[in-house]
C-alpha cells in the first residue's frame, strides 16, 4: 500500500474515518500542492474534541471489549514467545504479569526496538517492557482516562477490575473509533442549535455557497424569510444583491475573511451589512447579516439637509453681519474724513475772507487774486485725494495677493491719524529694517488694523487718559509672525476679556456702537488667514495680538 495522505484542509471528521478505516496512528498532512505540511496523531485529536463529543458520563467499561480476552506473559517468559502472540492475535501490545499483578507493558515499538538492536529472542521480557505501568479501573470516566493520557504522554493503558485484575488494555485509537459517530452528531446538533438561535435575532441571516460558476442561496433564518421571501433558499444571492455590490463584498471577504458594517442598496432599503467566509469539509460559505438601517440613513439625509440650511443662514447672517460692520466703519470714516477736512475747510475759508477783504479796501488785482486761487486749488486737491485714499481702501480684493504687512498698517494709520491727532493720541510705529509678507487680502487685513485702533482711540478719549498713546509692534520666530497693538487706557476688564470677540458684545452704548467690530475683525483673521486675534492686558492697557503663519 502507497502512503496514506490528507490534504490539510480537510475536516477533522476525515482524520477520524482515515484512522479508523486503515488502523493506522498517524496522518501525514500535504498542502494545495502536495507537499508535506504536517503530521497529526491521534492523541493529537483529543486536543479538538469537547467534553459533549464523548459524553462526559460515559465510562471505561461502556467502551472496552470484554469478549476479548486480554493477552498477558508473565515476567519470565522469552521475547520470542511475544512475538508469536502478537502475531497469532494481531494484536500491538500485551501485559506483563508478575503473581497476577501487572508490572509492565511490552508494545510493538519494544519488539522494533529489540530486532534492531539484534536481541536475542531467548532474553526475558522483564529487560525490554515498559514499567511502570498507568492503569485505571474499568469503573472510571473516559474523560479521565483522555486526562491521564494527555498529561503522561501515553497512548495507552491498562484496564482493571475492582480488584486490580487486567481485564483490557485501553488506547486513544479505542476512543477514537467510539467517540467518532458521537463527534459527526455533535457537529450537526451544534449546527442546528446555532440555527435555531439566529432564527430567534431580529436582522436577516443569509448564508451563502459559493463555487468558481454560481453562488446559492444555502440557508437563512426566518427573519430573511420575512424580508426577502420565503422562496429564497436555492436561489441565486445577486437576486437580492446587486451583482456589483456581491462582487465586491466576495472579493473582499476572501481577501480579508471578515466584513463589517458595509452600507448597500437592496431595493428601497438600505441594510448595513457584515460577514464572514468559513471553509468545511472543503465548500466555501459566506454568512452575511442584515441590519436595517433604512430610517436612520434617511434621517442622517434630514439631519444633513438641515444642517446644510443652518449653514446657508449662517453665511447670509454672516453677510447681512458683515455689511453692518461695513456701514458702521463707514460711519466711523465720516467721522475721520471730518476732521481730516477740518483744517483744509478752516484754511478755505481764511482765503475767501482774505479775498474778500482785499476787494473791500480796493487791493484785490490780478497777481494776487491767481496767488489765492492756486492756494485754493491745492487744498481742493488734497481734499479730493483723502476721498481717494478713504475709496481705495475699502475696495475689497477679490484675490489673495502676497502684500507688505508695514505698508497697510501704515495705510491705516494714516486713515485716522487726523481723528488721533485731534485727540492728541501719539502713534509709535517703528519699522524694522526686515519685510514681513502676508498672502491674502490687504484691504480685510488693513481694515481689521483700523478697526483696532479705531477703538482704542475711543477707549484713550472715554478714559480721558493722560499722554495718551498707541504702540504697535512687529516680531516674529521660525514659524510666526505677530502685530502687537497696544494701547495705555488701562486695560480691559478681565471677567469680560473673554467675550470681546463675541457677537454683538460691546461696552459701548447703543448709539455708540454695534458689538460686531471685533467678531468680524477676528472672523476675518481666521478664515480669510487662517490666523488668530486675541486679547491680553499688560500693565498699562490692553494688547491685541494678529498672529499669522510665516509665508514661505
Amino acid at each position: 500500500m502507497g502512503l496514506l495522505t490528507a490534504d490539510e484542509n480537510r475536516p477533522i471528521e476525515y482524520a477520524f474515518d482515515m484512522l479508523g478505516q486503515y488502523n493506522i496512528r498517524r496522518i501525514i498532512l500535504v498542502d494545495k500542492d502536495k507537499n508535506f505540511s504536517g503530521v497529526v496523531l491521534q492523541e493529537d485529536l483529543f486536543d479538538y474534541l469537547e467534553e459533549d463529543v464523548y459524553k462526559v458520563d460515559l465510562k471505561i467499561e461502556n467502551i472496552i471489549n470484554k469478549s476479548l480476552k486480554l493477552q498477558t506473559v508473565c515476567i519470565d517468559d522469552s521475547i520470542k514467545k511475544v512475538i508469536e502472540l502478537m502475531q497469532k492475535f494481531k494484536i500491538g501490545s500485551l501485559v506483563v504479569l508478575h503473581n497476577n499483578k501487572c508490572v509492565g507493558i511490552v508494545t510493538e515499538k519494544d519488539i522494533l526496538k529489540v530486532q534492531f538492536n539484534e536481541v536475542n529472542l531467548e532474553e526475558k521480557v522483564s529487560l525490554h517492557m515498559s514499567s511502570p505501568v498507568i492503569s485505571l479501573k474499568e469503573s472510571i470516566f473516559v474523560t479521565d482516562a483522555i486526562e491521564v493520557m494527555k498529561v503522561k504522554h501515553i497512548r495507552r493503558i491498562v484496564i482493571t477490575n475492582e480488584d486490580d485484575v487486567p481485564i483490557s488494555i485501553l488506547t486513544n485509537r479505542d476512543i477514537l473509533k467510539h467517540v467518532k459517530g458521537n463527534y459527526t452528531r455533535t457537529l450537526q446538533n451544534k449546527i442546528k442549535h446555532a440555527q435555531e438561535i439566529m432564527n430567534f435575532l431580529p436582522e436577516p441571516i443569509i448564508e451563502v455557497y459559493y463555487t468558481h460558476n454560481e453562488d446559492m442561496i444555502h440557508w437563512v433564518n426566518t427573519q430573511a424569510q420575512n424580508v426577502f421571501g420565503e422562496n429564497i433558499i436555492d436561489s441565486k444571492i445577486t437576486d437580492i444583491i446587486k451583482k456589483e455590490d456581491w462582487d465586491y463584498i466576495k472579493d473582499f471577504l476572501k481577501d480579508q475573511k471578515i466584513l463589517k458594517d458595509l452600507n448597500i442598496q437592496v431595493k428601497e432599503k438600505v441594510f448595513e451589512l457584515s460577514g464572514s467566509l468559513m471553509n468545511s469539509s472543503g465548500n466555501n460559505y459566506i454568512k452575511l447579516l442584515f441590519k436595517d438601517v433604512t430610517d436612520y440613513e434617511l434621517e442622517k439625509v434630514k439631519l444633513q439637509q438641515i444642517i446644510e440650511d443652518e449653514i446657508a443662514k449662517r453665511i447670509d447672517s454672516e453677510y447681512l453681519m458683515m455689511q453692518q460692520s461695513k456701514l458702521a466703519t463707514m460711519g466711523e470714516m465720516i467721522g475721520h474724513i471730518a476732521h481730516q477736512w477740518r483744517q483744509p475747510l478752516n484754511q478755505l475759508g481764511g482765503i475767501f475772507l482774505n479775498l474778500e477783504t482785499a476787494s473791500s479796501f480796493g487791493e484785490l488785482d490780478q497777481k494776487y487774486l491767481q496767488q489765492k486761487l492756486n492756494s485754493c486749488n491745492e487744498i481742493i486737491t488734497h481734499m479730493s485725494n483723502t476721498i481717494e485714499d478713504f475709496r481705495y481702501f475699502f475696495r475689497p480684493t477679490k484675490e489673495k495677493e502676497l502684500f507688505d504687512i508695514c505698508k497697510y498698517i501704515n495705510n491705516a494709520i494714516n486713515l485716522i491719524k487726523a481723528s488721533l491727532t485731534y485727540s492728541k493720541i501719539k502713534v509709535k510705529f517703528q519699522e524694522s529694517d526686515n519685510k514681513f509678507f502676508i498672502q491674502g487680502y490687504p484691504s480685510e487685513f488693513a481694515q481689521v488694523v483700523l478697526n483696532i485702533l479705531s477703538n482704542a482711540n475711543d477707549v484713550l478719549v472715554l478714559n480721558k487718559i493722560k499722554d495718551p498713546y498707541i504702540e504697535i509692534v512687529i516680531r516674529e520666530n521660525n514659524k510666526k509672525v505677530f502685530i502687537d497693538i497696544k494701547d495705555n487706557g488701562g486695560g480691559i476688564d478681565n471677567e469680560i476679556i473673554d467675550e470681546i470677540f463675541n457677537i454683538y458684545f460691546s461696552t459701548k452704548t447703543k448709539e455708540e456702537g454695534t458689538g460686531i467690530g471685533l467678531y468680524m475683525s477676528r472672523l476675518i483673521i481666521e478664515t480669510k488667514f487662517g490666523g488668530k486675534l486675541y486679547a491680553t492686558n499688560s500693565k498699562d492697557g490692553a494688547v491685541f495680538t494678529i498672529e499669522f503663519t510665516k509665508t514661505k
